[in-house]
């Protein structure tokens, strides 16, 4: 297994961390995708049905939520985290999600909040909801259209370490295919997803990314 980027040294952007802290960040580029709707290791840019989602394997722990929710605080650091419920002599539970959101990342108000569009100040809160789909490594964070600062992005981690081995869904196990595992971001059901991982450490079998606004989030290749 390779690393596409050193965890610690050759990192491209701030820490993500937490138990359930989302993810963010665009990427841009034109979609090389075949005519199936396939994509490449480089490409950046995949039509609605030209991702294979990764999904739970069949002996997988369950996860302790799949719903949950906090208040997050400008000028308060905050973090989340999802679990699988722990399998002995494992007294914790795997990890599957962290979202850490840095004390000056909330930058403005989401559409549909009595102060849509205006900046957050040092003790304004929102309430942060994370859902996860129990059929895929798939998870939603809202409120919809919540800004967080470029400069001080939200953080969101998802490890695959309880995926179902058989990465492409072709009846065998794909080791080969596990460099091509990434995180992407689809803004509304049926828009095109965009690729946002920014950091990759296949030892743990966890990707990271940057978040400056909130959607659907999930491992594929």
């Amino acid at each position: 297994m390779k690393v596409r980027n050193d965890w610690g040294i050759h990192r491209l952007a701030r820490p993500v961390a937490a138990m359930l802290l989302v993810v963010g960040a665009a990427a841009c580029g034109e979609d090389p995708a075949g005519p199936n709707g396939g994509g490449g290791v480089g490409d950046t840019i995949r039509p609605p049905n030209g991702l294979v989602l990764l999904v739970p394997d069949a002996g997988a722990p369950a996860l302790t939520t799949l719903d949950t929710a906090f208040l997050a605080t400008k000028g308060v650091r905050s973090e989340m985290r999802i679990r699988y419920e722990p399998v002995p002599p494992d007294d914790s539970g795997e990890r599957f999600l962290e979202l850490r959101i840095e004390d000056q990342s909330l930058l403005s108000y989401p559409v549909g909040h009595p102060k849509a569009g205006a900046l957050f100040v040092d003790g304004d809160t929102v309430t942060i909801r994370i859902v996860v789909d129990p059929a895929t490594l798939s998870v939603t964070l809202s409120p919809s259209g919540l800004q967080f600062d470029p400069l001080v992005p939200a953080e969101l981690e998802l490890r695959y370490v309880n995926a179902d081995p058989d990465f492409d869904g072709d009846g065998d196990d794909d080791p080969e295919l596990e460099d091509e595992i990434d995180l992407w971001r689809q803004e509304n059901p049926g828009d095109p997803w965009k690729r946002v991982g920014i950091l990759k450490d296949s030892t743990l079998d966890r990707v990271r990314a940057n978040l400056t606004e909130f959607s659907r989030y999930a491992l594929g290749i």
